[in-house]
């Protein structure tokens, strides 16, 4: 619920396309499971209605609906989003992504989520990826704790 709030707000979502590719194997399926509960069925719909760019230099085709994909960051397409209202990009996951974006100060709000696991193995993890000339400090919003034990910790970007 926490996150189709988010969708709700956003006027599209970016995502990578390992991210993209994952939600669309996930994601639509949903819609016709009937053992789906209906929080899953109601988040399904809301990322299958919203306009998706899914960005990818290798990724060719999509069967999603209301997905297209985008060979590139473009700043001035996204600061569209920002400046005419549009309610912004949601971008899930996608680390990759969010890392250029961060590095192009296209960033203006920060969801981090503490999963209650210690992750056995894996090398992808944001702080790794973000190569930044200076650091960035974030402005602490808010932060919500979740039926799951998620905690969700809200930061502004300062710049």
């Amino acid at each position: 619920e926490f996150a189709r709030g988010l969708l709700a707000e956003a006027g599209a979502v970016a995502l990578g396309r390992n991210t993209f590719e994952l939600f669309q194997d996930i994601w639509p399926p949903r819609l016709e499971n009937k053992n789906a509960t209906e929080s899953q069925v109601r988040l399904a719909r809301a990322l299958t209605n919203i306009p998706k760019m899914v960005y990818s230099s290798t990724l060719k085709t999509t069967t999603w609906s209301n997905a297209a994909i985008v060979q590139k960051v473009d700043p001035d397409t996204i600061n569209t989003y920002k400046q005419e209202g549009k309610g912004g990009l949601l971008t899930v996951g996608s680390v990759s992504l969010v890392a250029a974006l961060t590095g192009m100060k296209l960033i203006d709000d920060y969801y981090f989520c503490i999963q209650p696991l210690i992750a056995g193995h894996g090398s992808v993890r944001f702080f790794d990826k973000v190569k930044l000339d200076t650091s960035r400090p974030l402005k602490y919003v808010d932060s919500k704790g979740l039926k799951s034990g998620v905690q969700i910790i809200h930061y502004q970007s300062t710049y």
